[in-house]
């Protein structure tokens, strides 16, 4: 079977496409994953007010955020499911066995008529959400050129949006029945995006590095010049293979099991896995899945529009919030990770400050005011956290455990989402507009984080990134802005001399020993 898949590969690989064709599919590809992921957000903040939804299932706030959150903790299966499992299974098989599992808890939720059966559904989707957000930001990191790696991820991501507003658009579309139909048709729309993603994934290339690490030599290098594309680019195409052969030559010296993943190892694979765990984690703690996930609520609720005006307003939203996230594509790379995250942060903490206090006020001018401040956090949102945060998770990790590591660290942003998502219906009953005041502090609170511990990642090779880490004695804040400087004068790093000056003397003996066996 892999004999003929492999000469299926060599008659017509990928459609024929090379370079910044495929690129352009992968990309595609890689943004229909997450256009699942925006949609189920949407589409349960817009089924939520649904007279029928109600009247089927009469949920109280609490139970509200329960069967919301049991999305959430059908991710956390799925992504530390992958982190435990995934490795062997390479980026595109995982995002499969995810859509599969979308489809069938789509289904449940769609056929639903009890509560048990409702959340039974959401925790099956969730978890083949887990395994793809998991997988498809490492399989586009893993095939994308460094100098526009931030660009595509973030134009994938925009796809986020898109299914936000494909969800919300839906529901307003049927909201005009008064049957059940009104909201079983935007909960089975779930399955037809999920079999178009597994459709097109089965002609995208799987990540190159995931078949160099895996012995794949001759299959990563046909993929990797694929990718390149035109003639001058093959001698990058060969340099890069290097880049990957050596990268992956001296993880093996120093790190094997899974345990490893949190051992401070010569590749500081534990600070890395910190990190990522820690970028994750902000996310969810900025407000911004409480805002997506309950716009109409408190567009009816804490504003205090009528039903079709939250939902006409949650539609608009997600139209300037998908027109907003082109801006990001032009600034990942040309700003950097660092500094969008460090803008933004202030940002979206004053328009969370400027929300609680008009909520508070409480008069048709101050509904205004929050309603403009809601869209601007939305776009302070994109621009600085949104694709930003699953970028920085997927380049920040080494190779040999990046699938391990991204699971870990998605794991941990959905079990946050879970406990804002859940305790947000309960605190907006409860507490009202300080709920938004707790969410500015959050967003202050990220800038020092940021500053002092998060190095930049943009405009380098994975490799490159590596090796800001191997020197234990450099601060990897201050190494990253070095090599960056170096990227952008057109000067070579190597790699090599980088990973051998950070061993000592026994470690080097078993890197050259390493070496040889594997060349």
């Amino acid at each position: 079977m892999r004999e003929m898949k492999q000469k299926l590969v060599i008659m017509a690989p990928f459609l024929g496409l090379k370079g910044n064709k495929l690129l352009a599919a992968v990309t595609v590809s890689a943004g229909m994953g997450f256009i699942l992921f925006g949609y189920d957000n949407g589409v349960m903040g817009s089924v939520l007010g649904s007279p029928s939804f109600e009247q089927q299932f009469g949920l109280s706030s609490t139970m509200e955020g329960t069967v919301t959150a049991m999305f959430e903790l059908g991710c956390i299966i799925g992504a530390w499911s992958v982190s435990l499992f995934g490795e062997p299974w390479g980026r595109r098989t995982i995002i499969h066995i995810g859509t599969l599992c979308v489809c069938i808890g789509a289904a449940i939720q769609t056929s639903s008529y009890s509560t048990a059966q409702l959340i039974v559904g959401r925790i099956v989707a969730g978890i083949g959400m887990g395994f793809i957000t998991s997988s498809v930001p490492i399989w586009q990191a893993e095939t994308s050129p460094a100098k526009i790696r931030g660009a595509m991820i973030c134009s994938s991501l925009s796809f986020t949006l898109l299914g936000q507003l494909l969800a919300y658009w839906s529901e307003y579309g049927t909201s005009k029945y008064s049957s059940s139909f009104s909201w079983r048709l935007p909960f089975a729309l779930q399955a037809v995006l999920a079999i178009i993603v597994s459709i097109m994934l089965f002609f995208m290339p799987e990540s190159p590095r995931w078949l160099f690490s895996h012995d794949r030599d001759d299959e990563a290098v046909l993929v990797l010049k694929c990718l390149r594309g035109s003639s001058g680019e093959q001698t990058a195409a060969d340099a890069e293979a290097e880049e990957i052969r050596a990268a992956i030559v001296f993880e093996n010296s120093v790190q094997r099991g899974w345990l490893d993943l949190f051992k401070e190892d010569n590749v500081r694979s534990r600070w890395r896995v910190i990190l990522a765990i820690g970028i994750q984690s902000m996310q969810p703690f900025s407000g911004s899945a409480v805002i997506t996930y309950y716009q109409t609520v408190i567009f009816q609720d804490s504003i205090g529009m009528d039903r079709n005006q939250a939902q006409l307003m949650s539609g608009y939203l997600s139209i300037w919030f998908l027109a907003a996230s082109f801006l990001t594509w032009f600034l990942i790379e040309r700003v950097g990770r660092r500094p969008l995250f460090l803008i933004f942060c202030i940002a979206m903490a004053m328009a969370m400050a400027v929300i609680a206090a008009m909520i508070e006020v409480d008069t048709h001018a101050s509904g205004i005011v929050a309603a403009t401040a809601i869209f601007l956090y939305e776009a302070f949102f994109t621009w600085g956290w949104m694709g930003n945060v699953w970028c920085y998770t997927a380049e920040i990790m080494p190779l040999d455990c990046r699938s391990k590591g991204m699971g870990c660290a998605v794991g941990f942003q959905w079990v946050w989402n879970f406990v804002m998502i859940f305790v947000t219906p309960i605190g907006l009953t409860n507490i009202g507009w300080r709920m938004y005041i707790i969410f500015a502090s959050f967003n202050l609170a990220f800038f020092p984080i940021v500053y002092f511990f998060f190095p930049e990642t943009a405009g380098m090779s994975l490799e490159v990134l590596d090796a800001v880490f191997v020197d234990k004695t450099a601060n990897p804040v201050k190494k990253a802005n070095e090599f960056r400087k170096k990227v952008k004068r057109g000067e070579a790093i190597d790699l090599q001399l980088e990973f051998e000056d950070a061993l000592g003397d026994k470690e080097k003996a078993q890197h050259i020993e390493c070496t040889k066996d594997g060349s």
